[in-house]
């Protein structure tokens, strides 16, 4: 899988822009505020139809413009398909797949798989459990329907079961329909709970391969689930051990849970350890350990994407190279050529100086004020 022609028009500050990438390593280079990442964001947001960034759809179209468009040419299984895509500064996008209408969203997401990793990637080491509970629900959304669906039927359930809890602490209302609410949380919790432990085991092999190849094996990398039940000695195997095992722990703080007037277990507190020879890596692990780790949560969906449809996805890696030293950045480039299309910005040309040996077949395209500029390696 790779993208053979990108064209941009009033698109973040870009009037008009176009590439056509070579199929290993394109490097997008030059100060910050030049347009580095929208390129990168354009590409994002062609396969999977969301921003790298919280912002609106209207903010991609161009100060001064009406409409940003989005023109999209790639491999898919050897076959070149197009996708055109419209953003109106008012109004619905519009889309067209080989020149064809789509209005289906689904049609639509993962046509061209793209694994993007930037700053953001960071929190999943150093941040917050909803950090990491947010990259599992976005990573099994985007492959099992039934976990979006299942995780949309929780989040419904958990806001109106927390809603009685509320209103009877407040005096407004009784808890005798509160079994009801539980058995449907306990029904779509279980789900959640199985799936992401199934998901975390396939990850784990995933970015152990992909991290003993980053550090030439001399770290030891783990991920420890961690889910939103007060006993996790051992975890269940069986979606309905799981909903076992959340029954016992919503009876257990059954009390707790009315006299504060919310849900204190499930998935809503779910959170997965990183662990660097056995330590954990928000606590122990250095800056560049902690990238390493985020890079390789992120790099190990290329294995994972590959054992699924047998294709490699397109890369795109935004300031990586930042907290790495010389051998782990010759090391993931090792990792990615000529493994997948890669794409990825940086600020000087000198952040490649060691990587010569690994990046023959780069292309460099020099970004300054929302223009790109070709120039070969």
């Amino acid at each position: 899988m790779r993208v053979k022609r990108l064209r941009l028009r009033n698109f973040r500050n870009y009037a008009q822009a176009e590439i056509e990438p070579c199929a290993g390593l394109n490097v997008l280079v030059g100060a910050n505020a030049q347009g580095k990442t929208n390129l990168l964001e354009a590409l994002y947001y062609a396969s999977t139809f969301r921003s790298l960034r919280p912002v609106r759809e209207s903010d991609f179209v161009r100060w001064g413009e009406q409409e940003a468009m989005i023109h999209l040419c790639f491999l898919r299984q050897g076959i070149e398909e197009e996708l055109l895509v419209k953003i109106p500064l008012n109004g619905k996008r519009m889309v067209w797949l080989n020149e064809q209408p789509v209005s289906r969203q689904s049609e639509l997401i993962g046509r061209l798989k793209v694994v993007c990793f930037t700053a953001q990637d960071l929190l999943l080491v150093r941040g917050e459990p909803a950090e990491r509970r947010r990259f599992l629900d976005s990573e099994l959304s985007l492959i099992s329907p039934r976990y979006l669906y299942s995780a949309a039927q929780y989040r419904r359930c958990l806001e109106q079961r927390n809603n009685l809890l509320r209103a009877h602490l407040e005096g407004h209302a009784g808890l005798e329909s509160l079994p009801e609410w539980d058995g449907q949380l306990v029904k779509y919790g279980a789900r959640l709970f199985a799936e992401r432990r199934r998901f975390l085991e396939q990850l784990q092999m995933c970015a152990t391969e992909v991290h003993r190849a980053l550090t030439g094996g001399k770290e030891a990398f783990q991920l420890l689930y961690q889910p939103g039940l007060l006993h996790r000695s051992q975890l269940p195997d069986k979606e309905e051990d799981w909903a076992s095992a959340f029954q016992a722990s919503l009876r257990e703080v059954e009390s707790e849970e009315i006299r504060r007037g919310m849900t204190l277990v499930g998935p809503h507190r779910d959170d997965f350890l990183i662990l660097i020879d056995g330590h954990e890596a928000r606590l122990f692990a250095s800056q560049g350990q902690q990238r390493t780790c985020a890079l390789s949560l992120r790099l190990a969906e290329v294995p994972l994407i590959e054992k699924r449809i047998e294709e490699s996805p397109v890369v795109l890696m935004d300031d990586v190279f930042s907290d790495l030293d010389p051998e782990r950045r010759m090391r993931l480039m090792r990792f990615l050529q000529p493994r997948t299309q890669t794409f990825l910005t940086c600020t000087s040309l000198s952040d490649l100086a060691d990587l010569s040996d690994s990046s023959e077949a780069a292309a460099i395209y020099h970004i300054q004020k929302g223009q790109v500029f070709h120039a070969t390696h």
